[in-house]
């Protein structure tokens, strides 16, 4: 059987041989071993270069704007498509590439699949994404065939189109039918709402008034977008949350929630935390109390005012189906909803603290909300919480909302402009619902580009720290032909933090790899690249000229804008290209003029206090100790210890009083070392026992003071007495005449003092008599004491 088994290993390598079993076994791991052989004669294959591929993408196409876009056949030729981008195309961007299929009803995915239309390639294409291709074997397209299918193609289902196969149509029909029957109950729902408001004699807002955010807010776990799983998890900890407080949160439950008493809902602002919170308090029997930033979270307000357990009077004269202020149905149990937690205050102070304590013993859930769970505030409530993180949706699962709203709201919108508007706001549903909604005040369609720019416009403003601000400056995009960033965009950058911002420039400008040298070679391009980097050096010259305008005594703080071209737009439209993080061989630093100029600060203080000191000696200001003396004293109070160790400390330690040098000073002495008396090559030099037994030595023995300080003697200084400093113009002239003030004026001032006044009485002075008594009675207290 051994035989037999090892006969049909081998027979792959040669069917028609017949001989012995052993011998074929010997012919074949020969065979094997020779082609093993010959694959390693083979050159090796180059591995794929991630960081030139990097560098490449980032610094955008190489012949940008030398191809126009077609005029396409239909607004929707690319439906029904799905499209991989990779590589480099000579003249889009990947961002404009991508732009383009989406334009048209294209979809843009990620990774090629089965299901992947064509894959558009580039030059420097990924190695995985071709091996996808082959396995696949898909189709695919250059930057002139892809161009030429939007002229070409026409969309599925108009005049000469392809034609839309069954199953694509009844999804197609499904979805319609999902979006009017969504709507429907839409608009049920409103006349309900309308209907009850006006049974009841409720003077609510009518609903046609409301903003979308409330008007469309879900009212079932069906119709919140994205984090199903997480949605399901907080209602489940409230459903248990009556068991979990009877066994004093002891059992973990299904999800190991329920040893929590509170729940961290962490996220990007607008996915719906705040509405799942509501929503799963509702549906499970809770009333739901909310206190965000626009409430008073302080200490004294957590602790003694947040008796949350109080039925309102709204619940006492309405009776059980009672609802309160805010439309919630009064229930016998309540849920704490603290919204915004990372945004308390100052006005809050001390409120997280206290809200740590109020978990810790809190007999009702509490469920926290934030938009960064790493915020340092934060901390007191990680170990007392269990973290929940909500995610931003995907585009295919706000969109069947979106449009079901704009369908009720009579607008022609197209799904390719519902997921640019998703995909625009980072799928921030409350952002989209605003605009559009101010949308609609003025139109009721919408294409692909004025969703662009209508998301460019509502961008949040964030701030940049100095290292994003750097990084997008000088990256290989800042300045291309294609970039739509103005001057006055590049000059905001510097607006992120002005006084950082240009130390940043000045000390990684020259660690890029600049984009106007990419076409040159050899001498040329060293000598192109020195030209760029003096053009830059000057330009950073002239900022800090600006800039002692700008800090100086009359400080013009107009030329802010001029010094933010000087300092860091011009010198980087120079030297812009892949860095530090675009695949660059010279990583980003922070700014050494920082950390050298404290050490500056640091030695010139030190240097100060040793010429205060050695000026009962010699005469000179502090350079000239700095430039003559202190090398001078090098030979005598450092050279001895590093030569003969610690049998030179006694003279080391007498030549240092001779100049009322202390032992700091002597720290001093080497610090400001240069060449070869660095303080690094010294204090190697220089034994650890010799400089120990110098430390202990000077601490045990007595030392010349040239001066003495009054806190040296334990003695604060005495303030010097004075009032306010006057204003300019109550100051007296030297040539106004001082009148001289009448005996009346002097009567009329005295008659305000305390003491000229009749009602007031001033105490008698104690008589020797009175004093005499007084010691009689203390003394006899004392007697009766001991």
């Amino acid at each position: 059987m051994k035989r037999k088994n090892i006969i049909a290993i081998s027979s792959d390598e040669d069917e028609s041989i017949v001989s012995p079993p052993p011998k074929k076994v010997a012919k074949s791991a020969a065979a094997a071993k020779g082609k093993a052989k010959e694959d390693n004669t083979k050159p090796p294959a180059k591995p794929f270069n991630w960081a030139a591929a990097k560098a490449a993408k980032a610094a955008g196409p190489s012949a940008p704007g030398s191809k126009q876009v077609p005029e396409p056949k239909s607004s929707n030729c690319l439906e029904g498509l799905a499209f991989v981008f990779t590589g480099e195309l000579s003249s889009f961007s990947r961002d404009e590439a991508i732009d383009l299929a989406k334009r048209f009803g294209g979809r843009v995915v990620g990774q090629p699949s089965s299901k992947t239309s064509f894959v558009v390639l580039g030059d420097n294409a990924g190695p995985s994404k071709l091996n996808a291709i082959k396995k696949h074997k898909l189709k695919t397209l250059s930057e002139d065939e892809f161009l030429n299918l939007i002229a070409t193609r026409q969309g599925p289902g108009g005049p000469g189109g392809e034609k839309l196969d069954e199953k694509t149509k009844k999804k197609m029909a499904k979805e319609q039918e999902t979006i009017k029957e969504a709507a429907k109950e839409l608009e049920r729902r409103e006349k309900q709402a309308s209907k009850d408001a006006g049974d009841s004699g409720s003077s609510k807002t009518d609903v046609s008034n409301q903003l979308w955010t409330t008007r469309y807010a879900p009212q079932s776990l069906k119709e919140i977008c994205g984090n199903k799983g997480q949605v399901e998890k907080l209602q489940q900890w409230l459903h248990d949350w009556s068991d979990s407080l009877k066994c004093g949160f002891k059992r973990p439950g299904k999800n190991a929630m329920n040893v929590y008493r509170a729940v961290m809902i962490t996220g990007p602002p607008g996915i719906g935390k705040t509405t799942s919170a509501h929503l799963c308090a509702k549906l499970e029997g809770f009333t739901p109390i909310e206190l965000n930033a626009s409430d008073a979270r302080s200490k004294k307000l957590v602790e003694s005012g947040m008796n949350i357990n109080n039925l309102s009077l709204d619940g006492w004269m309405g009776g059980n189906n009672a609802t309160n202020a805010a439309g919630v149905r009064i229930t016998d149990k309540t849920c704490l909803i603290m919204d915004e937690v990372d945004g308390m205050s100052a006005g809050d102070r001390g409120g997280v603290g206290a809200l740590n304590a109020l978990i810790k013993k809190t007999k009702i859930p509490i469920i926290c909300i934030a938009n960064d769970r790493g915020a340092q505030k934060l901390k007191p409530l990680i170990a007392n919480t269990f973290g929940m993180t909500f995610r931003r949706p995907e585009a295919q699962a706000v969109r069947s909302r979106i449009m079901t709203i704009a369908y009720k709201e009579k607008m022609k919108i197209p799904a390719n402009v519902v997921d640019q508007l998703i995909s625009g706001s980072q799928s921030d549903i409350r952002q989209v619902l605003n605009m559009l909604s101010t949308w609609r005040l003025s139109s009721s369609s919408m294409d692909f580009d004025e969703a662009k720019n209508l998301t460019k416009i509502n961008e949040k403003y964030t701030i940049l720290t100095p290292f994003d601000v750097t990084n997008k400056i000088l990256g290989p995009h800042a300045f291309g032909p294609n970039v739509r960033e103005t001057l006055s965009d590049k000059m905001e950058l510097y607006f992120h933090d002005h006084s950082f911002v240009p130390l940043f420039i000045q000390e990684n400008y020259l660690k890029t790899q600049p984009v106007k040298v990419r076409n040159l070679e050899g001498p040329p391009k060293m000598l192109k690249q020195l030209e760029l980097m003096d053009q830059a050096a000057s330009s950073i010259s002239d900022a800090d000229l600006v800039d002692a305008l700008i800090h100086g005594p009359e400080q013009h703080w107009s030329l802010m804008p001029l010094h933010a071209v000087c300092s860091m737009v011009r010198p980087a439209s120079f030297l812009f290209g892949p860095g530090g993080g675009y695949g660059g061989q010279n990583p980003m630093t922070f700014p050494q003029w920082l950390g050298q100029n404290s050490k500056q600060n640091k030695l010139n203080r030190q240097l100060g206090d040793v010429q205060v000191r050695m000026r009962l000696k010699v005469s000179g200001d502090k350079h000239e100790i700095r430039q003559s003396y202190i090398p001078a004293l090098f030979p005598h109070v450092v050279k001895p210890l590093i030569d003969r160790g610690a049998a030179a400390v006694d003279d080391v330690i007498e030549r240092m009083d001779e100049y009322y040098l202390s032992r700091e000073d002597w720290d001093t002495v080497i610090e400001l070392g240069v060449d070869a008396q660095k303080d690094d090559i010294v204090n190697k030099l220089i034994k650890t026992a010799t400089k120990t037994s110098f430390t202990k030595k000077y601490n045990s023995t007595d030392h010349p003071i040239p001066f003495h300080k009054a806190t040296d003697l334990g003695k604060a200084p005495k303030k010097l007495a004075g009032g306010p400093a006057p204003d300019i113009e109550d100051v007296f002239d030297l040539d106004d005449e001082v009148v001289d003030v009448s005996d009346d004026e002097k009567k009329v001032k005295n008659e305000d003092e305390v003491t000229a006044d009749k009602l007031f009485r001033a105490s008698k002075p104690k008589t020797q008599s009175q004093k005499a008594k007084i010691g009689a009675v203390k003394g006899k207290k004392i007697q009766n004491f001991m």
